[in-house]
């Protein structure tokens, strides 16, 4: 079935890629040729720099760079504003529906696990059809089914229409950071850029909780759906007009492109990832739980399928999930970091912070949304801090405070009494949550890009992408189980039933966290966007381990010859 289906999927994907390839070959972002010499001129001598800060001369101004900043921003945002927008609204979607526990968790997981599973397939797409194309059509997209799945009344179809929204959300922030990484050269400028695009997962869940609070408490929980579809069809007609064009490209070259896309990976991928999650999921739902049979086969059935694809992955002539990716240094370890951190923050805490101000404390959705206003004014602060600091401070120092504050933050939720005062211990909690997303995510994300050549942009944005988002869904599955577990070993009933089930969620989320500190002990990044003042050519500086930063003298990442193929080739 897959193999009749696919010549249709390519052929749809060619002709959606060359209908925007048409239209953007006839006007630059302000009206001008595309094909103009003297731009072309401009961007070959921007590209021959190693490190300025200067502006990328594919923006006519400042104000067009701004705007493009703030676009794919949001780009970034969609997934963690999406979570936080449906999350403040998971009681009343319980009622509506009639549903609780595990089932209800899959309004939030439906969409982190297509996310997760096709965000590897998405980014090799952006990689090769173009990042602004496909930045658009996951707009587009998610505007649909956002409106769609707003009359929806069964459940299962609300989740099934969730799952397909997650598909936008596995484009646009590959998209949107390939685009950044793609058009900027090392530097403070590319620091402050990648900044604001990294600010937009935490402040997007943020920002995500704060409509939608309003929106549940003074319309409808399904008024954040018909929102969020105006929002993002607005955004890509902005996007149209404003983000650079992709580089033109002909008919052959994209059919080219698209056929050499390991489909077979992103088939196992998917596959293996979601029985993985499905499997946990449904562990916290059935009544026998890990003794359920089935439950028990989708989770080592899923870890084969996983095994399976890595193992292809070695041998693919184009990978989906180039292997030696994480040979570069520190990428590994990042990736594992990351992981812990998100699955503390969106997996656990974000999550059972809102049922504990609900649920326990019978907070109304806008007070809970006003509780959670000083995580949104935290992160811009920690942001711009970032911003200015990144070429200052080496990244081992920001990524050990980044999984200190998880730690804490997780620890003062499952110390914190059923009756104390908000400022307490749950307002330095909401502070610390975010302080830590905001740091490990620049600091991973400035890292794993300035690490990998330029075509691999997108990729490698995938991959990370990738890694949290399945932490996300691994997170809200197994703690989905503890919490079910723990309730039914609680001698207590009702409030302080639920109370007790939650804390021994957020001690998952210490440990978890934990061990990203105990790794971020043994991270080697450096600064990033500094000059070493005895380079004359001003080489991009990590103070922290020099000789990392340049991969043809490191004899532990030797020279793959895919990636010089992929340039002339496929990819």
């Amino acid at each position: 079935m897959f193999g009749m289906r696919l010549p249709r999927v390519i052929s749809t994907l060619y002709l959606t890629a060359r209908l925007f390839n048409i239209v953007s070959e006839t006007k630059s972002s302000w009206g001008s040729p595309v094909r103009d010499l003297d731009i072309e001129t401009k961007v070959r001598e921007y590209r021959a720099l190693t490190v300025t800060d200067k502006r990328p001369p594919v923006f006519g101004s400042v104000w067009q760079e701004i705007a493009v900043i703030i676009i794919l921003t949001l780009g970034m945002a969609l997934p963690p504003a999406n979570q936080g927008s449906m999350q403040i609204a998971v009681p009343q979607i319980g009622e509506s529906f009639g549903i609780s526990g595990g089932n209800l968790s899959w309004t939030i997981s439906a969409f982190t696990l297509t996310s997760g599973a096709f965000v590897l397939l998405m980014a090799a797409l952006a990689d090769n059809i173009g990042r602004k194309r496909m930045l658009l059509i996951s707009y587009i997209w998610f505007s649909v089914w956002c409106l769609a799945s707003a009359f929806v009344k069964n459940h299962i179809v609300f989740d099934i229409m969730r799952g397909l929204q997650g598909l936008s959300g596995a484009v646009s922030p590959p998209a949107a950071v390939g685009i950044i990484g793609a058009t900027y050269i090392p530097g403070k400028r590319k620091n402050k850029a990648m900044a604001a695009i990294a600010a937009g997962a935490p402040l997007g869940f943020i920002v995500g909780i704060t409509c939608g609070g309003i929106c549940t408490q003074f319309l409808s929980w399904r008024s954040i759906l018909y929102f969020s579809a105006i929002q993002y069809t607005f955004l890509a007609g902005l996007g149209w007009f404003l983000v650079p064009n992709d580089p033109a490209m002909n008919w052959i070259r994209m059919r080219e492109k698209l056929i050499a896309i390991d489909y077979l990976g992103a088939l196992l991928a998917t596959s293996g990832l979601v029985l993985l999650v499905f499997g946990l999921t449904e562990s916290s739902v059935t009544k026998d739980g890990w003794r359920t049979p089935y439950v028990i086969v989708l989770f080592v059935v899923g870890i084969i399928v996983i095994g399976l694809f890595v193992f292809w992955e070695s041998k693919a002539k184009y990978p989906l999930m180039p292997l030696y990716i994480w040979r570069y240094p520190g990428v590994a370890l990042c990736m594992i970091i990351i992981a812990c951190g998100f699955m503390n923050f969106l997996g656990v805490v974000s999550y059972y912070m809102v049922l504990f101000f609900q649920d326990v404390r019978g907070a109304s959705a806008i007070l809970t949304t006003a509780y959670l206003i000083p995580q949104a004014v935290s992160g811009i602060l920690v942001n711009v801090l970032v911003a200015y600091t990144l070429h200052i401070i080496p990244g081992r120092i920001f990524m050990v405070i980044a999984m200190t504050a998880f730690v804490i933050s997780a620890l003062l939720w499952a110390l914190q009494p059923i009756s104390l005062t908000y400022w307490a211990m749950a307002f330095p909690a909401i502070c610390l949550s975010v302080l830590g997303a905001d740091i490990s995510f620049n600091v991973a994300n400035m890292h794993i890009l300035s690490a990998v050549p330029a075509e691999l942009q997108s990729s490698a944005s995938g991959i990370l992408n990738t890694v949290k988002q399945i932490a996300v869904s691994i997170g809200l599955a197994a703690s989905s189980t503890i919490v079910k577990t723990a309730a039914d070993k609680s001698p207590n009933e009702g409030v302080t039933r639920l109370y007790d089930s939650y804390r021994a969620a957020f001690w998952f989320a210490v440990g978890v966290s934990g061990i990203g500190l105990l790794g971020s002990l043994f991270l080697k990044v450096g600064t990033q966007g500094s000059k070493r003042k005895d380079n004359a050519n001003d080489t991009p500086q990590d103070t922290e381990n020099i000789e990392n930063t340049e991969t043809t003298d490191n004899p532990e990442i030797p020279e793959n010859p895919e990636i010089s193929e992929k340039n002339e080739g496929a990819r």
